[in-house]
């Protein structure tokens, strides 16, 4: 070990140490080494900033939080730059070109050498417009329902990290790894935002900072707003699965904002203290506006986390691993359906599960909107459908074809047994899980 890593673990005894006590002398002196040590570690102009603003030192802690800015920012921590640029605005609302400043380069270097397919080039047409239509097949059956399989390069499937299916936030990475940030779901929000978009998206959010055990959300209240986790973690609980998901840095809750006229699914509880980034429907909206590779962030944000949510708590697959279940979220197409189409007909066989991303659709006459998910019980039993399913509006649709689920299966002996169980069981499986 080192002369250098010796100094830097002993002052970060000291520093906890004086932080616990109290002394707020000693720790500056402390973090102020520290940084002389570290002069490229955010942490330390971090935690000084902090503790400033504690002891009432304003002018040192807007020193502070704008060198702290400067060094996520060169890290790729961009919404942690965001968050420390809004820090210091509460403290000097004067000093907007910090803001101004945070520079997205970084972080847009670690997402597409980690994604390099994740994002389309600017001039052609979104996810949503290229998606190809649902079609009968020429060769559809009296007894059934199937569409046109279109090929593989026509199709545009999801490519969800293994992250987004783990519900227990204790099997997450290291909080700060950068390469863990870059395949969470907030990442491509703030990193493939141009510059002069970024700072629209920064001066339009809203800083949270909430302690452990508040709540945030509340199920059926309006969704107006989009939340990205900064520092902390927060718990979901949707009523519907009897539980949901802990979410940590780099993630996203209140996705049910992009949905039209969307409400609040689940419930969502500060479960370590939170610091986030609140960002209005209407803010998401100007930042997107004429960009259509923007606008596929935010239909796969929310795609993502559709199917991510679906996959990650319903029976139907927990005997897959986070690994396997990424792999069977490839599988899933992005469609789109005119007014009119028969997704499903009653005493008839099915060829797919849907999840509806935009529109509307009848279920035997009630209306369902986006997030539902269509025809599990179906292609669970491989029996014909229960009940009539037609889209009311032109819906954007992720397909998963059955024939796709099937051959994945058969690849896992125990998956067969366990939903044979599932369904001589006939339980009723559903997936609505947007917070």
């Amino acid at each position: 070990m080192s002369k250098k890593h010796d100094q830097i673990a002993k002052l970060r005894e000291q520093f906890n140490k004086a932080r616990r006590k109290g002394k707020w002398a000693e720790a500056q002196e402390t973090l102020r080494q520290l940084g002389d040590l570290e002069p490229g570690e955010p942490r330390w102009p971090h935690q000084l900033g902090d503790i400033l603003r504690r002891t009432g030192d304003t002018a040192g802690a807007v020193i502070a939080f704008e060198k702290a800015t400067e060094l996520y920012a060169e890290e790729g921590f961009v919404a942690r730059a965001v968050a420390m640029a809004k820090t210091l605005l509460l403290l000097d609302p004067t000093r907007t070109d910090v803001l101004s400043r945070v520079n997205p380069a970084a972080a847009q270097a670690h997402h597409r050498k980690l994604r390099p397919q994740a994002m389309s080039a600017p001039t052609r047409q979104s996810i949503v417009h290229q998606a190809p239509k649902l079609e009968p097949a020429h060769d559809e059956a009296d007894d059934e329902v199937r569409f046109f399989d279109v090929d593989d390069a026509s199709v545009i499937e999801l490519d969800i990290s293994e992250l987004e299916l783990e519900l227990d936030i204790t099997e997450l990475a290291p909080e700060r790894e950068i390469n863990r940030l870059a395949l969470m779901p907030s990442f491509p929000l703030f990193s493939e935002l141009p510059q002069d978009r970024l700072h629209v998206l920064a001066e339009g959010s809203d800083l949270v900072e909430l302690p452990a055990d508040v709540q945030v959300l509340e199920v059926g209240e309006p969704a107006d707003a989009l939340y990205c986790i900064v520092q902390g973690a927060v718990r979901v609980h949707v009523p519907q699965l009897d539980g949901g998901p802990f979410l940590g840095e780099g993630d996203v809750f209140g996705e049910s904002c992009l949905l039209a006229a969307g409400v609040r699914q689940a419930d969502v509880f500060v479960h370590e203290p939170l610091t986030a980034l609140r960002i209005s429907r209407e803010v998401l909206d100007i930042v997107v506006e004429g960009m259509p590779a923007l606008d596929d962030v935010l239909f796969e944000l929310l795609a993502r986390r559709v199917v991510g949510n679906f996959l990650g708590s319903s029976p139907l697959f927990t005997v897959f691993s986070p690994s396997d279940r990424r792999e069977l979220a490839k599988r899933f197409e992005v469609r789109r359906a005119e007014v009119g189409v028969h997704l499903m007909v009653k005493g008839k066989r099915s060829d797919g599960l849907y999840a509806l991303m935009q529109g509307h659709v009848t279920v035997d006459g009630a209306d369902r909107g986006p997030g539902s998910i269509l025809g599990v019980r179906s292609m669970l039993s491989h029996s014909p459908a229960e009940a009539t399913v037609t889209t009311a509006s032109e819906c954007v649709l992720l397909r998963l074809p059955s024939a796709k689920l099937n051959m994945f299966i058969a690849m896992f002996p125990p998956a067969l047994a366990h939903l044979s169980d599932l369904a001589s069981r006939e339980e009723s499986l559903q997936g609505d899980a947007l917070s």
